[in-house]
This record gives C-alpha cells, sequence and structure tokens, in this order.
C-alpha cells in the first residue's frame, strides 16, 4: 500500500478496519512488556475464537509473589514455559507434554502477563478505528525491515455503554504500527489509566508494548486440539458443595468445618476429576464471621486430593523443606507458617495475615488446610477432626 502521498489519516484506518475484518486468522511471535514484566510467546488466533498460545519465556515479578505469599498460582513462570494452551471459544485445555496431564478449564484462561488486560492475540480494540478514536498520524518506520505506518490513538470517552453492558476503556492513549502491506499492527504502545490495576502496578509513566513478529496470515481455522494418546486428562467445574463430597471417592467431613462455624464461600467448590483413572482433587473456601460481625474474618481453604496437583505438590515441596514436623491424632503432618515470607519480601503488609497450613496425606489422599487469620490451634483441631473422621470411614 506504500505510495509516495501517503494516505489521508481516515482512509488509512478504514482500510486497516477493513483488512481487521477480512482477517480469519493469524500465527505470530508475540511479546508484552511492561516494566520488569517480559513474556514471549507463540500464538495461533482464528476468527472462530480459537486461540493457542505457547510460552517461550515468561518473566513476572508480580507471579512470583503471588506463589511466595500465598501458594495459590495455577502455574509458576518455570511451569508455564512448555505448555501448550488452547482455547476454542469455551475451554482452556492446558497441555503439559513433559507430565502427560492436560487440564481443561471451563473459559479462556491463558494466564495473561497483564492483570486484568487481554493482551495475547487480541486485536478487538482496533475493530472500528475511526469511531472509537481520535487518530494522529505520527509518521512512519522500519519495523523488522518492512514499512510501517505509525498512528496515535486517543478513545473519544472513557467508557461505552449498550443498553445493560458498560465498557470502560483500559488506555488512555496508545500508538499503534501498522504493516503498510498487509495493513496487520505489528507494534502496540500504550499507557494503562489510573483506574486499572496496571497503573497502579507499573506507575503514571508506566508503559505497555506488544510486538508481533514472523506473522503469518491464515486462512482455515485449524484442526481441534485433541490431547495425545494416553494423557491424563482432568476436567474443572464449579460444584455444589453438598454433591462434593457425593462425587469424591475419599471421605470428606464437612460438617466438621460447619459444626466450628465454617461455611463455603458461595455454596461450591473448584473440583477437577479424571475418570478414566479415578482421580480428583477440589479445592473449595470457607468463611467464619465473629459474633455480631458484618464481615468474614476468618477464611479456611481446603485443598484435597487422591491426584497431586502442581498447587499441591508446591505447597508439599514448600511445607517439607520450611514447615515444621508434628503429630495429629498419632497421624505425621507438618505446619508450614507464611509470615516469615512476608516479613522478608512484603514490606508494608501485616504478617499476621500470611497464610498458615498444615499439610498430610493419608491412604494416598494428600490434605492442605490454609488458614487466614485462623489460629493455628483451630486448624489443628480441624485437622484433628478431619483425620479422626477419615480413619472412620465417614
Amino acid at each position: 500500500m506504500s505510495n509516495d502521498t501517503p494516505q489521508p489519516v481516515a482512509t488509512f484506518a478504514r482500510a486497516v478496519v477493513q483488512a481487521g475484518r477480512e482477517l480469519r486468522g493469524f500465527e505470530a511471535t508475540e511479546t508484552v512488556e511492561a516494566g520488569p514484566i517480559r513474556v514471549v510467546a507463540r500464538i495461533r488466533f482464528h476468527r472462530s475464537e480459537t486461540l493457542t498460545v505457547e510460552y517461550q519465556s515468561y518473566v513476572s515479578p508480580l507471579l512470583e509473589v503471588e506463589e511466595t505469599l500465598t501458594g495459590d498460582a495455577d502455574y509458576t513462570a518455570d511451569e508455564l514455559v512448555g505448555l501448550s494452551l488452547h482455547y476454542d471459544g469455551q475451554r482452556t485445555w492446558c497441555h503439559d507434554a513433559s507430565t502427560g496431564v492436560c487440564i481443561v478449564k471451563p473459559s479462556r484462561s491463558m494466564f495473561e502477563p497483564i492483570p486484568e488486560m487481554a493482551t495475547l492475540g487480541d486485536l478487538h480494540c482496533l475493530r472500528d478505528l475511526p469511531h472509537d478514536y481520535l487518530l494522529r498520524d505520527l509518521g512512519n518506520e522500519q519495523i523488522d525491515g518492512r514499512a510501517a505506518r505509525v498512528l496515535s490513538l486517543k478513545p473519544k470517552r472513557v467508557h461505552r455503554a449498550h443498553a445493560f453492558k458498560l465498557i470502560a476503556y483500559l488506555s488512555e492513549k496508545a500508538v499503534v504500527a501498522f504493516d503498510e502491506q498487509t495493513l496487520f499492527p505489528v507494534r502496540l504502545c500504550f499507557s494503562p489509566a489510573p483506574s486499572t490495576q496496571a497503573h497502579h502496578l507499573l506507575g503514571p509513566d508506566g508503559q505497555i508494548t506488544v510486538r508481533y513478529e514472523a506473522v503469518r496470515l491464515l486462512a482455515d481455522a485449524p484442526p481441534p486440539f485433541a490431547p495425545p494418546e494416553g494423557t491424563r486428562v482432568f476436567r474443572e467445574g464449579q460444584i455444589e458443595i453438598g454433591d462434593l463430597v457425593e462425587r469424591l471417592s475419599f471421605p470428606f467431613a464437612i460438617d466438621r468445618l460447619r459444626e466450628a462455624g465454617f461455611e463455603a464461600f458461595g455454596g461450591r467448590a473448584l473440583l477437577a476429576e479424571d475418570p478414566d483413572h479415578d482421580r480428583a482433587y477440589f479445592v473449595a473456601t470457607f468463611l467464619r464471621s465473629e459474633d455480631g460481625a458484618d464481615e468474614p474474618s476468618q477464611i479456611l481453604t481446603v485443598r484435597a486430593g487422591n491426584y497431586l496437583s502442581r498447587v499441591m505438590a508446591r505447597r508439599r515441596l514448600a511445607a517439607s523443606e520450611s514447615g515444621e514436623e508434628m503429630q495429629l491424632a498419632d497421624h505425621s503432618a507438618r505446619f508450614f507458617d507464611r509470615r516469615g515470607l512476608w516479613e522478608e519480601q512484603a514490606s508494608g503488609l501485616d504478617a499476621d495475615h500470611a497464610p498458615r497450613e498444615l499439610s498430610w496425606d493419608r491412604d494416598g489422599v494428600f490434605w492442605f488446610l490454609t488458614g487466614v487469620n485462623v489460629e493455628r490451634s483451630t486448624l489443628t483441631k480441624l485437622a484433628s477432626d478431619l483425620i479422626e473422621s477419615d480413619s472412620k470411614g465417614a
């Protein structure tokens, strides 16, 4: 499209929009950078809303801090590298070839590097440039040896309403470079809006840059993902807490928690099942309030299963390395207090709110009780009750 006399900005923008509407799919190496965050992935997107992501590198202090302080990260940065993630428009298949395990999550779950923002293969923000943005021409430059035209974008308004749906723009300004031949956006730079979590994390001068390299436009939709033969497939889903006990192949004395004043948050739990191998694990959060209090004062998370998930395996390792061995109902267990980690790495946070955890295994079932604002004595009592009920076949 390049010529001696550049097209007017509005004309060029309309051509970009038309090219985007005609784009059926693409494959590229995408790099996302924001402050200390730097993520590189090979992605494949198709307009059928399918997306495949294979991380090549993942550097995120945010993810490292989350795992250190809470142990709750689904995957660490090292674990994400080597995974292949496949979103089919309804669910996400997280395939780990190194372990032969695939976790099926019931929604899009691509482990985006920037909180609140879908940056992986997502070009929806450019669907209607002239309608949504005030445009300014910033000239031309060479990107990876190809001519590109650069536009400045500023949202015409902060919010846009559609009946009962309110759309908020997450950036106050952006600069986008478009390949002059294909009109594909090969680089996007934008500053998060002050209302976003990314703005608070990156600071007032923070900027997010997304680059696409080795772009290949696709016509046909890729075949649907199917795990290789022999893969252990766990399907995740929310389940009513009352149904959870019936679905498990091992006893869970939930009444012992209720007797102590803990009620399941939302009345539900997250269950992952591999029915072909009779393996399952779950996570459920329980809340307890002080008498007369409007808000819950204590949070208890129960993880258990006859299979060690990634999260459970990391917790078990941390407890074995830094925890304290103890006896519960004549059964060996470990107590792990994260207060020391909070004091070392989270200045400004009250270490008294750091999670404390009791873990044990019995008859091939692994248990983890994590409390926030829950006294050690309470955790010990609850764990002892669960072990006692288990031994009685409750």
